[in-house]
């Protein structure tokens, strides 16, 4: 009786010990559970937005990857390139910056997150003017915030601001005035 005893105890305590000093626990919790996302993961997307100053459109398009997921926070890079065209009272100036782009999105739920991010290049400027013509290639930088929804884990949602900035040109000798806006935006992000 007494080695059954003892037989009994050692192999309760070796299975406890077993199972409470394994690593794949996790114990129970009320947050939500994200599901980790493979690194490097493609997307592509492209929105439509409104610059405020200038009363114009601004159209993008960008492409880019996922690089790094840490807990509920994705940090991705990815190339835009925009449109817009700038009808001042004296010239018309077609803007189409490109620029490089971090972005971090905090995911509250699998389908709800906000994003905020920085980027920096140039922005190709073509002036027509009653006193000429000409092209002029200048530095960009912007600044963006806004709220996403995936309805799928392939497709997002995603509205929200930023705010460009674009240096100063010469066009035939004349200072041409960029300079900042700030923007609204509605756009769609495709996952592959």
């Amino acid at each position: 009786m007494k080695h059954t005893l003892i037989a009994l105890t050692s192999a309760l305590a070796l299975g406890s010990t077993a199972y409470a000093g394994g690593s794949d626990y996790v114990a129970p919790s009320s947050a939500p559970q994200y599901s980790a996302s493979p690194l490097y993961k493609w997307f592509a997307g492209a929105s439509v937005g409104y610059l405020t100053q200038a009363e114009e459109a601004y159209y993008t398009l960008h492409f880019g990857m996922q690089i790094a997921q840490t807990g509920p926070v994705s940090h991705s890079l990815f190339l835009e390139g925009g449109y817009s065209k700038i009808d001042e009272t004296f010239s018309d100036t077609d803007v189409v910056p490109v620029t490089l782009n971090y972005k971090a999105d905090y995911h509250f739920t699998e389908k709800l997150s906000v994003y905020g991010g920085v980027g920096a290049g140039v922005a190709f400027l073509d002036v027509d003017s009653p006193f000429g013509s000409d092209n002029s290639t200048q530095f960009a930088a912007q600044a963006f915030t806004g709220i996403g929804y995936d309805f799928t884990p392939a497709f997002q949602v995603y509205g929200g601001g930023r705010y460009i900035w674009i240096d100063d040109a010469k066009v035939n000798g004349a200072k041409v005035k960029v300079g900042d806006d700030w923007g609204v935006e509605l756009g769609a992000r495709f996952r592959f």
